[in-house]
């Protein structure tokens, strides 16, 4: 049974269709939901899972659970288990080794275009080949929601990117996957988004409801289907326990 620790910074954003093909192999998923507990929950974890949130990577003095969250990252990288951070969690491991979080020019609200960078970077000697992105289509439609962006860690290879924010997906070391747009919603994750936004969106884009709705219905099953391939890859970078006699 691989146990897998998935730290929530907020109920309107959780594991998703992510976590279902994950459990489909066989993972077994334990919830950090950091607006409802002080502390995670107690184990042993073979894997790390950070989501997103909508607070800054480095504020610290108003969510405490994101220096915890760094210092959980830095510990599974020590070791040596396989770490993945989507939207937030992609920023707060590009913190964990020494980048800086900030705003970006302009939000991305809604399903928008991702590529594998070209040509894609060979994957460490010790990583297994990556089918997940060297089956990815180009201009991959799924689903983004952020204002802030992050430079690269120095040990970082971008993997993904498009023309509105460069770092879209990158890997350190052989095990730590970082995507800054939501592999993990599923339609009723999105809706509730939507439901959710702020006078500020609601003046800026005032046609977000009825494009996001046309595009959930074009782009959802692709999204699914590539989470799958994420979920599957990443699973396998978990060691199988040797057999004893």
């Amino acid at each position: 049974m691989m146990n897998i620790l998935i730290i929530q910074s907020t109920a309107i954003d959780p594991i998703g269709i992510l976590g279902e093909h994950l459990e489909a192999q066989g993972a077994q998923l334990h919830t950090w939901l950091t607006e409802k507990q002080t502390t995670p929950p107690r184990g042993q974890y073979d894997g790390l899972i950070v989501l997103g949130g909508p607070m800054n990577a480095h504020e610290d003095d108003n969510f405490p659970h994101l220096q915890q969250t760094v210092s959980f990252i830095q510990q599974f990288h020590i070791e040596n288990k396989p770490i993945m951070g989507v939207c937030l969690g992609a920023q707060l491991i590009a913190r964990a080794f020494g980048a800086q979080v900030y705003r970006h020019k302009v939000p991305e609200l809604g399903f928008s275009p991702v590529s594998p960078v070209k040509p894609l970077p060979e994957p460490p000697p010790e990583a297994p080949p990556e089918p997940w992105l060297k089956n990815c289509p180009p201009n991959l439609k799924i689903m983004q929601w952020h204002f802030d962006t992050f430079d690269l860690p120095e040990r970082a290879t971008l993997l993904m990117t498009n023309k509105v924010c460069q770092n879209q997906a990158f890997r350190i070391s052989h095990n730590i996957y970082g995507f800054q747009f939501h592999l993990e919603v599923t339609p009723e994750i999105v809706m509730r988004w939507l439901q959710m936004k702020d006078e500020w969106i609601e003046a800026n884009y005032p046609q977000l409801d009825q494009q996001i709705k046309k595009q959930v219905a074009l782009y959802s099953a692709q999204s699914a289907q590539f989470a799958g391939q994420v979920a599957k890859a990443w699973l396998d970078l978990i060691p199988t326990p040797a057999l004893t006699t």
